[in-house]
C-alpha cells in the first residue's frame, strides 16, 4: 500500500491542474439557446440577435447555410458550433 503522503500529493497536483484549466473554460462564455437568442420570437435568428447573445459576425456566416441572413434551428447550431472552434480553448479549426 502506498503512504498517505502519496496520495496527498496526487491530490495537491490534480487540484493544481484544474486551478490552471478552469480560468480557460469559463473565459469561454456558452451560446444561448435558439429560444432565448430568438428575442421577437419570429422563428429565425437575426444577425443582430445572434451577436447580441455573443456571437460573432464570422459564425453567423459559418451558419447561414441557404445565406438569407437569418438563420433557422439547424443553422444556429451550426453557427453556435463554428463560435466555438473560433473560441480559445474549443475544438481545432476544420474539425
Amino acid at each position: 500500500m502506498k503512504p498517505v503522503s502519496h496520495h496527498i500529493r496526487n491530490l495537491v497536483l490534480l487540484c493544481a491542474l484544474g486551478a490552471f484549466a478552469a480560468p480557460a473554460a469559463l473565459a469561454r462564455s456558452p451560446m444561448a439557446d435558439f429560444k432565448t437568442t430568438d428575442a421577437n420570437g419570429d422563428g429565425r435568428v437575426s444577425l443582430e440577435e445572434f451577436q447580441a447573445a455573443g456571437g460573432s459576425e464570422a459564425s453567423f456566416a459559418a451558419g447561414d447555410a441557404n445565406q438569407d441572413k437569418e438563420l433557422s434551428r439547424d443553422e444556429f447550431a451550426r453557427a453556435a458550433a463554428s463560435r466555438d472552434r473560433m473560441q480559445p480553448g474549443g475544438t481545432t479549426q476544420g474539425e
